[in-house]
């Protein structure tokens, strides 16, 4: 098991379209590295907020950005907002990351999150991931 920690809070619902490869995701990720999903939660002041206004990264970015906070032994928070976004109170002071330009459903944003994660433990991992 890789020595991270990493917490991802999900403020919404997940429809049953979503569940069976949310389920497989979450659980590939528990198999590499020490992640915790919560349903609902404080949101820590260092947490990554998943926003439309927030900054793209691009997979080395997305790579450094879990590395590097593993690497200095820091838990990192990613937190996907209810759907109807986040209020502007809880953003201030936060960093924001956006997965796309485009607009998502909230069930697909968390699923490309998971799916994001999955691929950077992989890496980091040494194993190959189809692209």
């Amino acid at each position: 098991m890789l020595p991270l920690k990493i917490r991802v809070i999900n403020l919404g619902k997940i429809g049953k379209e979503y569940r069976t490869m949310v389920e497989e995701y979450e659980r590939r990720i528990s198999a590499l590295a020490r992640v915790r999903f919560l349903r609902s939660g404080e949101i820590p002041q260092d947490a990554i907020l998943l926003d439309p206004q927030g900054e793209q990264l691009g997979n080395e970015e997305f790579y450094h950005l879990i590395k590097d906070n593993g690497t200095l032994g820091r838990e990192i928070t990613f937190v996907v907002g209810p759907p109807e976004g986040f209020e502007e109170e809880t953003k201030k002071g936060k960093k924001l990351v956006s997965l796309s330009k485009l607009t998502m459903r909230h069930e697909l944003a968390y699923l490309v999150l998971l799916e994001q994660i999955y691929r950077v433990l992989l890496r980091l991992k040494g194993t190959a991931y189809d692209k």
